[in-house]
This record gives C-alpha cells, sequence and structure tokens, in this order.
C-alpha cells in the first residue's frame, strides 16, 4: 500500500477538519432513501482511492466499518499514511464530533475519559466530566494504540464494543459510531487479545517502493502535501446518514429489515469454521499461534453481510455476499497466507455446500422453529406461526391445524431430511438433540426453570 506520511511539522489535520466538519447554514436531506444514501457514500468516498494510492482494500474495510458502526485496527511500520487515511475518511463526514489523541505509557484514564470532578468528589462519589472526550465523540482516531498500558487499554472495552463507559457508580452511553486505531506493532497478550477482538476489522499497511507507486504517491503528495482540507459540503455525507444505514445494518428500523436466508447464514459459519482448520493447520507447521476467531466475530460477521447487501442494493443477503467475510476474518493486507486461506476455505465450501443441501438446511432450520413454537404453545398458549413450511408438514401428515402439531410430527419430519455433507448431518443431529430436549421438558412436567 501507499507511503504517504504528512510532515510532522504541520498541524494536525483532523484537528483543521474537526474545526471544519458542520458548515453553517447547510441543510440535512429530510428524505431517508436508503439506496439514495449508498449512492451518496460510493459517491463521497469513492475518490479517496485516487488521493490514498494502493488504499483500495483498506478503503472498502473503512466503509464497512462506518456502514456497521464498528472499529478498524490499522497498524504497520511508521511513515505509511495510517494518520492521513483517518484524516481523509473523517472529512468525508459532516457533523460528527471528533477525538484525536495519541497514546503513550504515560497515557492516564483522564486523558480519554475526562478529569475528575473536584466537587463532586468532596462529596465522596469520582466521576469524570466526560464533555469533549472520547466518551462522546462520534468518531475517534486513537494513534500508536498499543504504546498505552494494559490498565488505559482494559478501560477502552466498554466503549469500543458495548458504547458505554463505567467507572464506579458513574454509567454513560457513549456516543461513539465508529473508532480507528492505528499502531506500529501489536502487543500481544490476554489483555490485548480482549482489546484486538473488539475491532471486527483489522488492516496491515505494507510500504510499497514499486517505481509506478512511488509516482502515484508523488502525484497525490503534491495536491495536499500531507495536509488535506477540509472537502465541500456536497463531497461530504452527513453522520445522520451514515447512522440510519447502520441502524438499517443493525435491523434497528422498522420496514428495512435485511433478510438472510438460513442457509446462506450456514455457509457463512462453515466458511470462517473452515478457514479456522486451514489456517490453524499453517500456524502449527510454523509452530506459531494462529489468529483468534471469537464467537463474537462469528455473530457480528452477519452485520457485515448485511452491509454487503445493502451496498449492492438488495435487502437480502445471498451467497454472493460470502466473499466480502475476508473483511472480517482476516487482517487486510496481511499475511498472504490468510488471504490463500480464506480462498480456499470459500471455494471449498461453496462446492460442497450446494443444490439440494442448501434446501435441507432451510427445512432443518425451519423444523427447530417450529419446535420451539410448539414449546412456547404448550407452555404459554402461543399459536404457532403460519408459514409455508408449516403448511407442508400438515399437509404432509394429514394434520387439520396447528394445534394438531406436535414434537412427534416434528421428529419424523427431520428423521427423513438426508444429506451427504458432514456439516448439513451435524446441524441434523443439533436438531434433533433439540427437540429430544423440549420433548422431555414437557414429558416431566418437573418445573424446571426454563419451562
Amino acid at each position: 500500500m501507499a507511503i504517504v506520511s504528512p510532515d510532522p511539522a504541520d498541524a494536525d489535520p483532523l484537528a483543521e477538519i474537526t474545526a471544519n466538519s458542520s458548515p453553517r447554514g447547510y441543510r440535512e436531506p429530510a428524505e431517508r432513501d436508503p439506496q439514495r444514501m449508498i449512492e451518496q457514500v460510493k459517491r463521497v468516498f469513492s475518490p479517496l482511492e485516487r488521493e490514498l494510492v494502493g488504499f483500495g482494500p483498506l478503503l472498502i474495510q473503512c466503509i464497512y466499518a462506518l456502514l456497521t458502526r464498528e472499529n478498524l485496527l490499522v497498524f504497520s511500520p511508521a511513515g505509511t499514511a495510517k494518520t492521513l487515511c483517518a484524516s481523509m475518511i473523517f472529512s468525508r463526514i459532516r457533523g460528527a464530533r471528533i477525538f484525536d489523541t495519541q497514546m503513550s505509557k504515560g497515557t492516564l484514564a483522564e486523558e480519554l475519559f475526562g478529569s475528575v470532578d473536584i466537587e463532586q468528589m468532596k462529596r465522596g462519589r469520582v466521576t469524570h466530566n466526560t464533555c469533549g472526550t472520547l466518551v462522546d465523540a462520534d468518531l475517534a482516531f486513537v494513534d500508536e494504540f498499543f504504546d498505552a498500558n494494559d490498565m488505559v487499554l482494559r478501560a477502552l472495552l466498554g466503549i469500543f464494543n458495548e458504547r458505554v463507559f463505567k467507572k464506579g457508580s458513574q454509567y454513560e452511553r457513549a456516543s461513539l459510531h465508529t473508532g480507528i486505531a492505528a499502531a506500529n506493532y501489536v502487543r500481544a497478550n490476554d489483555v490485548t487479545e480482549a482489546v484486538l477482538d473488539r475491532f471486527l476489522f483489522r488492516a496491515y499497511i505494507a510500504p510499497d517502493y514499486s517505481p509506478y507507486t512511488l509516482l502515484a504517491i508523488d502525484n497525490a503528495f503534491t495536491r495536499h502535501y500531507g495536509r488535506p482540507t477540509s472537502p465541500p459540503a456536497d463531497a461530504q455525507v452527513p453522520l445522520e446518514c451514515l447512522s440510519f444505514l447502520a441502524d438499517i445494518v443493525r435491523g434497528r428500523v422498522a420496514g428495512h429489515e435485511i433478510a438472510a436466508p438460513p442457509h446462506v447464514l450456514f455457509m457463512k459459519n462453515a466458511v470462517i469454521n473452515r478457514y479456522r482448520e486451514l489456517i490453524g493447520q499453517r500456524a502449527a507447521a510454523a509452530r506459531s499461534k494462529p489468529p483468534y476467531i471469537s464467537p463474537r466475530t462469528y455473530a457480528k460477521s452477519r452485520i457485515l453481510l448485511n452491509a454487503a447487501a445493502l451496498l449492492r442494493g438488495r435487502m437480502d443477503v445471498t451467497a454472493e455476499d460470502l466473499p466480502q467475510l475476508k473483511y472480517v476474518v482476516t487482517t487486510i493486507g496481511g499475511p498472504e497466507e490468510q488471504s490463500d486461506c480464506f480462498e480456499k476455505a470459500l471455494a471449498e465450501t461453496q462446492m460442497r455446500i450446494r443444490g439440494d443441501d442448501l434446501e435441507r438446511i432451510d427445512n432443518l432450520v425451519a423444523a427447530n422453529d417450529l419446535a420451539e413454537q410448539v414449546m412456547a404453545r404448550l407452555r404459554d398458549g402461543q399459536r404457532v406461526e403460519s408459514t409455508g413450511f408449516l403448511d407442508r408438514l400438515l399437509r404432509f401428515f394429514g394434520l387439520k391445524s396447528e394445534g394438531d402439531i406436535t414434537f412427534q410430527h416434528v421428529r419424523r419430519y427431520v428423521d427423513g431430511i438426508d444429506s451427504s455433507d458432514e456439516q448439513v448431518r451435524l446441524l441434523k443431529l443439533g436438531v434433533l438433540k433439540r427437540i429430544q430436549e423440549l420433548s422431555r421438558r414437557v414429558d416431566r412436567r418437573d418445573g424446571e426453570l426454563l419451562g
């Protein structure tokens, strides 16, 4: 990637952008059309690829981070334009409060969360004045991230993941939309592993000394000399638009739900599982520690797929979106073995799980959902939702209404689903085990806490 770096003697470009992030007299668009907003996002951020030479994949990651309300960690050798990248990304967002800081071994929690309120301390209560700090910032750039001590890094966990600031009796909602952290190296210990897991997106910028890239960097650098100016309002996207899109991606906007069929989510997990196996084998051969992928990452990868679908003008996730998982699973620009293992895992999964197995997966998940609804009907008197799958079962067993469906019917249907794929067979076993568990609860009626 590019090796553009602003002159250290120059003023901080982020500070200049922050001061000019909300032009006076500009009226925000009242219309909330997701696809028009997506087109605006593409139009605003696409030109940055010309200014940040070789940063294409990283720019895509940045867009995904903004659309998912997640965080991005960028690490690389010194002088590879990490700060410039963050400043240019943030300069394209209007109406955002930006928090910009540089960590060191002596960084105190007060520098991130605000000074202690002296008046409150006199009353025996320790609280921080969080105005103008990371707690109430919309966007954050934290440079030299791993220079901070473990105690400070641990204090960041709540804001970067749960979006809350908790210390003693003080509890405040954090406004953070997206945080970008930069580092010249990565420290490995139990604390930093937990912190790293809060960054859904990770990237490495490798210096590129090829003649073509260096000349392209010269041309880009000449246009701004490391100090990008804040673009005009029509070259920015309002923060409220990004927030609205992120709410859609996270399933918080009624009427704009993004659907994902069970077989796509099953394939998502299968791809990540196979990637973990392959990269683990490479690590074992090299006697090194494989990258950790937490259950949190598995779950949040659904958010990435939602964003991928929305960017492509769809309100449903399809198998076409699965290649985008590389932006979450691997370190973009990192070791080639990660990219190779991901591509192999994706190809193997797509070749192995296809055709009738896709329908089998959907039917197994529908059967599991129906068993849960049968339990809710027996326990709470809830009606079973009318679906196409329920209609098929009623016809298959010659039943008249949803009230006639029992666990035995669902079990018999699942028993008849056969697949040659091991992962699909394991899913079937899981469904049968769950049906058996629910059935035993009903048979015992012994007052279990979960009914």
